[in-house]
């Protein structure tokens, strides 16, 4: 096994050897894209280890001496340590020593090395990557609002697949309302139907919340076809009675009584849900307005005469 204590017998005995000036620009800059704190600071945290933006990424050949020493005198357990020399090496240019062979010969669990490999990409801004070894099934869930949290930012184009594939395999219990708040709005981009059934999985007072933002996320995006596909599958969705009154207090009452379309789309839901009086008479003061391009007076008259066709074909059944 290798003795992980000693620095010659893991990096090698080359004074030189260091972080080039490449890497540790990189490094830097992907600390700043992921908010100044890299997965890899949050691990050192985990061993006990302060400061860690001043001990990674090392400078200096003696920088990373000290980093190994303040590594192999911590109290963690050593699988831990190993952990994190495993993911200092793969850093390094491989001279005398890989990562692959110290994890090997220092008879690493593997489960600690696809974690790291995951962390070590993730640090390394490669998120698809990084989701493929992170969602291994025999990890334990590791950060896991931390890496959500990361994939709904800092994903490329804004691409909700990963953080939701992510979210559907590890399935983590999300505490923090920042977390939340940014899976959710994920979350409406990928899907407002999958949002609302999200909503849903939570106690009253989050599942309001979570349902305003669901609709207040439809009316202020951008106006085009997404913008009216998301409105027609809201108007669409089953609310139970509570919803529907949320929904309705909202836009007619609520802060989202200012939102483009506000009162249009609670007509709107009233059509969809053959409420079709109820729009008559909630629509009587929106004379000239249009609803989805049409005249409200032209809508009204169409919705007068679908009524009164209903009425007279059921007056001819029951005659």
């Amino acid at each position: 096994m290798e003795d992980m204590d000693q620095f010659d017998a893991v990096f090698g005995s080359d004074p030189d050897l260091a972080y080039n000036n490449q890497t540790i620009d990189h490094i830097l800059r992907n600390r700043r894209s992921l908010e100044n704190e890299l997965f890899f600071d949050r691990l050192l945290k985990a061993l006990g280890i302060n400061q860690a933006s001043k001990l990674y990424p090392p400078r200096s050949n003696q920088d990373l001496r000290s980093l190994h020493e303040r590594i192999v005198t911590s109290a963690s357990p050593d699988h831990h340590k190993q952990s994190l020399i495993y993911y200092i090496l793969k850093d390094v240019p491989a001279r005398t020593h890989s990562a692959e062979s110290f994890a090997s010969n220092g008879f690493l669990p593997t489960k600690y090395q696809i974690f790291i490999d995951g962390i070590w990409c993730l640090d390394r801004l490669m998120f698809e990557r990084a989701l493929e070894y992170l969602t291994e099934p025999t990890l334990t869930p590791t950060f896991p609002e931390e890496i959500l949290y990361t994939l709904c930012q800092h994903a490329p184009d804004n691409n909700p697949t990963l953080p939701l594939a992510y979210y559907h395999t590890i399935c983590p219990t999300i505490t923090s309302n920042m977390v939340l708040d940014v899976f959710f709005n994920t979350m409406c981009c990928a899907s407002v139907t999958e949002a609302f059934y999200f909503s849903r999985s939570h106690g009253q007072l989050i599942h309001h919340q979570l349902f305003e933002k669901l609709v207040n996320f439809v009316h202020a995006d951008t106006a085009g076809e997404i913008r009216a596909g998301r409105g027609v599958e809201m108007i669409s969705l089953p609310f139970d009675e509570t919803e529907e009154e949320w929904f309705e207090k909202y836009l007619v009452e609520g802060k989202g009584r200012s939102l483009f379309g506000a009162k249009d789309t609670v007509m709107m839901r009233k059509i969809a849900t053959g409420r079709s009086h109820e729009a008559m008479d909630f629509g009587a003061n929106m004379s000239g307005r249009k609803v989805n391009g049409m005249n409200w007076e032209s809508l009204k008259d169409a919705l007068q005469q679908s009524s009164g066709q209903k009425a007279a074909s059921r007056s001819t059944i029951t005659s």
